[in-house]
């Protein structure tokens, strides 16, 4: 059993910069743990470790990966997952919980690293993947805390470097001029939204910016430090969330207003 490669293209995908405000911004969707029957366990201990180097970026958030269906949908219990961490020689076996909710937590397990054992799921290849989701206890559904996805970027990212070849590495990190993607100034995290097409705004305090959407993809400026990493988007949070409204500007954008 061997893990798949990741595709160069999907790695320059998610190097594209941030379109000015008066240009369509591209979709960019960063995947985790894409096809987990066939992902290294120790690709994911990669990304425990940047998890715990960068904390401080959400220090009261936990990680946990949602299973979702290909397309996005959120996967749940009546899909009857069932994940398992197993070696190639048969040394190391291990049923992984999967949550009504479709979450699951990995912990750490030397067996299992050392083994260098893989996640198998009971279902066919391309129909489910694995996103890491960093959230901060206590926030309503809705919300997500800017600091967790700046956070959740650097786990999926550390996941799928270590499954790229040193040389396509290399080639991004020249593109990008820093070896660290999640902080490049223009960089758009693409991450997943609770339900297809839903309208997410960034907020702080006065300032706020509606994000673009398309289809379960959001795109998230985590790359601006103009914004703290306690700023919060919000999906649809009440009435005054989906009435049209202009944005208020901030520095370098053109005014928009919500669709």
């Amino acid at each position: 059993m061997r893990t798949r490669p990741v595709a160069l293209l999907f790695a320059l995908a998610c190097i594209l910069p941030a379109a000015h405000a008066d240009e369509p911004v591209p979709s960019v969707q960063v995947k985790g743990i894409a096809d987990p029957e066939m992902r290294s366990y120790r690709s994911v201990v990669a990304g425990l470790d940047a998890f715990d180097a960068h904390r401080a970026l959400a220090p009261h958030a936990l990680l946990r990966f949602r299973m979702r269906h290909a397309e996005g949908a959120p996967a749940n219990a009546g899909d009857g997952l069932r994940l398992r961490l197993a070696s190639d020689d048969g040394s190391f076996q291990e049923d992984v919980p999967i949550d009504a909710a479709g979450l699951l937590t990995v912990g750490r397990n030397q067996a299992a690293y050392d083994a260098d054992a893989t996640f198998i799921l009971n279902q066919k290849n391309g129909l489910y993947t694995g996103h890491p989701e960093v959230r901060t206890a206590g926030l309503p559904d809705n919300v997500r805390r800017l600091g967790d996805l700046r956070l959740e970027c650097r786990v999926t990212i550390a996941i799928v470097k270590d499954q790229m070849p040193f040389m396509a590495k290399a080639a991004i990190n020249t593109l990008m001029l820093t070896s660290d993607w999640c902080a490049k100034k223009d960089f758009n995290y693409g991450t997943l939204a609770p339900r297809p097409g839903v309208r997410a705004v960034l907020r702080d305090g006065e300032r706020s910016r509606t994000l673009e959407t398309q289809g379960w993809n959001m795109m998230v400026p985590i790359g601006d430090t103009g914004w703290p990493d306690d700023a919060l988007v919000q999906f649809d949070a009440g009435a005054d969330e989906r009435a049209p409204a202009s944005t208020t500007r901030t520095a370098g954008e053109t005014p928009r207003t919500a669709p």
